[in-house]
């Protein structure tokens, strides 16, 4: 028991303080927290209905496709930042690692959970424009938050394979970010699954992004309830996941500090 809330101040502590370093030298502080998902909203809502007039089923107009493409971002935006710090999150804290007593795997967990923080605000300034753009949020708003918390085991799964395979592979960041880049362009953000050619249909069955973001959208765009079935799938998937990745991260952190 003791054990256990000595984890939890640790991992508050934590959290708190990767919050608060990323904008501590900036001058608008945490409302870049805010500010960077709007600015992104617009470019690629720009790009993709004003300029290269990408159609989405149901979104007629150019308030809607920014719904639409914001929430496919709200989950995306977990994933890559996640994948993309990664690499570094044991490499990059020597100090944390060379202590016996320090648990190292809290590290991915609170990358994690701030992404996580990141994403509910984002989930914020999704249902605040939507009511701003005449259509309030339906009372199936409030399942949101359960779909982003279904995604923090494949999220884990993730932070704790690679941070523990960056030690190792030093090349792992340079390979992340263009997975990233990959998954941004092959997950439905910019169009709808029914609109990948039959031929290219396993790209869907086999991202594991595509179902929190058509759920998310259900929830929140679509004013509907999700799929709990396929919901569950893909939470039984993810957990089995995270369990592999951590053992992963347990058998590979034995060595983390003879080679940091």
């Amino acid at each position: 028991m003791q054990r256990q809330a000595n984890f939890y101040f640790l991992f508050r502590q934590l959290l708190g303080r990767e919050l608060a370093s990323r904008y501590r030298t900036t001058a608008l502080g945490v409302v870049w927290l805010l500010l960077q998902p709007l600015l992104m909203l617009g470019v690629y809502t720009l790009v993709f209905s004003g300029i290269f007039k990408t159609r989405w089923a149901g979104a007629a107009t150019t308030a809607d496709f920014a719904l639409v493409l914001f929430a496919g971002l709200i989950i995306f935006n977990i994933f890559s930042e996640v994948l993309v710090a990664a690499p570094a999150l044991i490499i990059g804290q020597p100090n944390y690692v060379k202590k016996v007593v320090f648990p190292v795997e809290i590290l991915p967990v609170v990358r994690v959970a701030a992404a996580l923080v990141t994403a509910f605000l984002s989930l914020v300034i999704l249902l605040v424009a939507q009511a701003a753009f005449g259509q309030a949020p339906s009372f199936s708003a409030i399942l949101a938050p359960l779909v982003l918390l279904e995604t923090v085991p494949m999220m884990l799964g993730i932070a704790w394979a690679i941070s523990a395979l960056g030690v190792y592979l030093r090349d792992i960041a340079q390979f992340v970010g263009i997975v990233s880049s990959m998954f941004l362009f092959l997950s439905p953000i910019f169009f709808p699954s029914s609109a990948i050619p039959q031929g290219l249909k396993w790209l869907i069955y086999f991202n594991p992004l595509v179902t929190p973001m058509e759920q998310l959208r259900a929830v929140t765009v679509q004013q509907g309830l999700p799929d709990f079935s396929i919901l569950g799938q893909h939470f039984g998937l993810s957990v089995l996941f995270a369990g592999l990745g951590f053992q992963l991260f347990r058998r590979l952190s034995r060595g983390f500090a003879d080679v940091i």
